[in-house]
């Protein structure tokens, strides 16, 4: 036992590999999520594919964030999307690639 915080050697490197197998998945997740989304494939998801995209997922889901997002008129629902989009959009290029998919 390594005494000074009482777990098993090894633990730290078995902590550190299930930690990096978790941003794996959420990394190649968002990359099966980007595809989704990317309707005509293109490698880039417009205003429209991402509006698209959302609006399908929220409509099928039944969890908090998609029921409030229902219970907004289309006009806000519109609004909010383009708000997020835009924050996505990192240079304002009018589209999402993986990068901005991906928050890198």
């Amino acid at each position: 036992m390594d005494r000074s915080n009482d777990r098993p050697v090894g633990s730290t490197a078995l902590i550190a590999v299930v930690g990096l197998l978790a941003a794996c998945a959420t990394h190649a997740q968002m990359k099966g999520n980007f595809d989704d989304a990317d309707a005509n494939h293109d490698g880039k998801v417009t205003l429209q594919e991402y509006k698209d995209y959302v609006t399908n997922r929220l409509s099928a889901a039944n969890g908090p964030l998609a029921l409030r997002f229902k219970q907004l008129s289309p006009e806000d629902q519109a609004q909010r999307l383009q708000k997020r989009f835009n924050k996505m959009d990192h240079g304002h290029k009018g589209y999402l690639d993986r990068d901005d998919w991906s928050g890198s």
